[in-house]
Order: structure tokens, then sequence, then C-alpha cells
């Protein structure tokens, strides 16, 4: 007798410790606001939730990956930009120098041009971080010192910026310099500052032309570079809106109705209340049997 009524006791406590971990986790999902606290509880949610978080961890890096692109294309339009007002100038001073007729007013122009060309040959050479902007996908800089040479490659920056959408974030600076396809820029400023300090007028105009045909292909590389920043652009609101989306979902899987969870934990408060008053009756009698 004494046997059964300890194995029923041995029940009744295992009973309770049931509906103590019920209730636990009903307050646990209540305080979180999660329903999903391990795979066990919910293994297909579980699945679900795991699918989600992944579609996120890939749109952030995707946002991560848009604001660096961001960063490559208008850096490098500020400087092609700062570039195409130097040339503006350069063609201006190439223009005025047709009406000297001093050789102190040409030397002034030719030094201004010198100085313009080693703005140009800077700019050509401006870095992002550790990584030179016109040089492709080479280490060092774009031209040489001097900017009779070429040093960079024709290598393509990309950034992946959603699922399918891949933007090349740099222009060729072997064709903006004008190394591939049409007279460089620097040989043009170079020859353009000795004709001037000459008087070689006809030989100017000349440079002129070559000097439209540089701002050309320097135009043309700003239209690459703001064709780029607009499919970012577009990118990064389909990836706002796509992270809303997920979250939205990602709720929806692991988040507690606040009114369901309450109700839960009213019903396992009872539950827990009633098993615990079941146990104490149980241990009552077979401690008035063992007195006898």
């Amino acid at each position: 007798m004494r046997i059964t009524q300890q194995a029923m006791s041995h029940q009744a406590l295992q009973r309770l410790q049931s509906r103590l971990e019920q209730l636990a986790q009903a307050q646990s999902s209540l305080g979180s606001g999660k329903r999903i606290h391990k795979p066990s509880d919910d293994p297909s949610a579980m699945n679900r939730s795991m699918s989600l978080r992944g579609l996120q961890a890939a749109s952030d890096q995707a946002g991560r990956n848009a604001s660096d692109g961001l960063l490559w294309t208008s850096l490098a339009d500020s400087k092609l930009q700062t570039l195409l007002d130097r040339l503006h100038r350069a063609r201006e001073l190439a223009i005025r120098s047709g009406s000297v007729t001093n050789d102190a007013e040409r030397e002034a122009f030719a030094k201004e041009l010198e100085s313009i060309r080693e703005e140009a040959i800077a700019i050509a050479n401006s870095r992002i971080g550790d990584r030179a902007l016109f040089a492709g996908t080479a280490d060092g800089d774009a031209v040489s010192d001097d900017g009779t040479a070429y040093l960079g490659n024709d290598g393509v920056v990309e950034r992946r910026v959603g699922p399918k959408d891949v933007v090349k974030v740099n222009v060729d600076g072997e064709i903006v310099f004008g190394f591939k396809g049409g007279r460089d820029l620097f040989s043009v400023l170079q020859e353009l500052t000795d004709r001037i300090a000459a008087g070689d007028h006809d030989a100017v105009q000349t440079s002129i032309g070559e000097i439209d045909d540089s701002m050309d292909r320097i135009l043309s590389a700003l239209a690459e570079l703001g064709a780029a920043t607009n499919r970012i652009e577009a990118a990064q609101r389909r990836n706002a809106d796509e992270k809303l989306s997920l979250q939205d979902r990602l709720s929806q899987v692991e988040s507690v109705d606040v009114a369901e969870a309450i109700m839960q934990l009213q019903l396992q408060q009872v539950a827990y209340e009633a098993t615990l008053g079941a146990l104490a009756r149980s241990i009552q009698p077979s401690l008035i049997d063992f007195l006898r």
C-alpha cells in the first residue's frame, strides 16, 4: 500500500514539474514577446524563422554593398567634376592666349597650365581607402608621377546590391584619361603649355580641340557613373521595402499574440495551482496512514 501511494506521489510530482515548466514557458513567451525559444518549441516555425533570418542577413549585406558602391560612384563623380572644371579653365587660357602679345603674360599662362596638369595627375591617382579610384583592380597608382603612362588595368569593380543586381561602380581610367582610343590628357596639357609659351597660336587651336575630346571622355564617364548611382539607389529602395516585408513575416512566425499569451499564462497558472492542490491532498492521507 505504501509503495502504491509512493508511486502516486511520484507521478503527482512529475505532473507538477511539467506544469511548472509550462508555466515558466508561458511567462517567458509573454515577457520576451517571442513564442519560439528553442527548436523543440515548434520545429516547422523554427525552420521558417532561420530561413527568414538568412534572407535578412543577405539583405543587410546588400545594403552595406550599396553604401560602399555609392561611395565609389560619388567620389569618382566628384573628382571628375573637379577635373572637368580645371579643363574648362585650361581651355579658357588657351583661347585667351591668342590675344597675348608679351612673353611675361604667356609665361604666366604656361605656369597656370603646369599647375592644372599637376592637379590632373593628382586627381587621376585619387584613392578610396587603400584602393586607387581610376586604376581598375590594380593596387598602385593609375598614372605615373610624370603623367606619361597608365599604370592601372581594365579590371571591373562591382558591388552586389540585390539578389540578382550587380553594379559596376568604377570607370576605366585608361579610357577616361585618353591612354586608350585617343590622346592622353596629360600629353595634351603639356603640349598646350609648350605651345602657349612658344606663342604658336595655330598649334594652340589644335590643343583646344584635343582638350574638347578629353572633356567629352570625362562627360561620358560621368554619365556612366550617374547611371550606376541610379541603379544603386533604386536597389536601396527595393532593399528597404524587402527588409520591412521580411521583418513582418518574421514577426508573424516568431512573435506571440499578446492576448493569446496572457490567456495561456492564466490557464497554465490555474493548471499549476490545481496540480499543486491535488499533490497536497495525495500527500496528506499517506502521512496519516504512516502515523497509524
